[in-house]
């Protein structure tokens, strides 16, 4: 379920999703062809999606784990120099009740000792300004704003 509210100078959207790989690449892909077709354009280089990729995926992989029939909303405002960004979700608390350290991960190691993965959650804080974990009762409330570079039309 998507819908979307906004102007030239701002659009907002709400996707509500299940917890599957499939459809965090659907949404992602929906969201940027409803900005193309508002001709809403942000810089090449812009990690944005990336940013938002690894949120959803760590809550379809780690909230939600083996259950595909999770529900995610995801709340999402871009305007010329910021997005902002909502998830809430009904998944297992993050651990501790805090987001993870988000260190770099070592990669100074003999090549068959490399991890397969930790970079999420250090790409995710080390691009995001602002950056808020809560568990309000049996949800996961994570909100997050980063800075934008937007592509001049033409």
């Amino acid at each position: 379920m998507t819908g979307k509210t906004g102007n030239q100078n701002a659009l907002a959207f709400r996707y509500v999703l299940l917890s599957t790989p499939e459809a965090v690449r659907e949404t992602l892909t929906s969201l940027r062809r409803e900005l193309e077709s508002q001709h809403f354009f942000t810089c090449p280089g812009d990690m944005w999606e990336l940013v938002l990729a690894e949120v959803l995926n760590n809550i379809v992989e780690h909230a939600y784990g083996e259950s595909p029939d999770g529900e995610i909303r995801f709340d999402v405002k871009f305007d010329q120099a910021r997005l902002m960004a909502g998830f809430v979700d009904k998944g297992t608390a993050m651990p501790e009740g805090a987001l993870p350290s988000g260190n770099p991960t070592n990669l100074d190691v003999e090549q068959q000792n490399l991890p397969e993965g930790g970079f999420g959650w250090y790409l995710i804080q080390s691009l995001s300004d602002r950056l808020i974990y809560e568990r309000k009762g049996s949800e996961n409330h994570l909100s997050l704003e980063m800075r934008l570079k937007m592509q001049a039309d033409g």
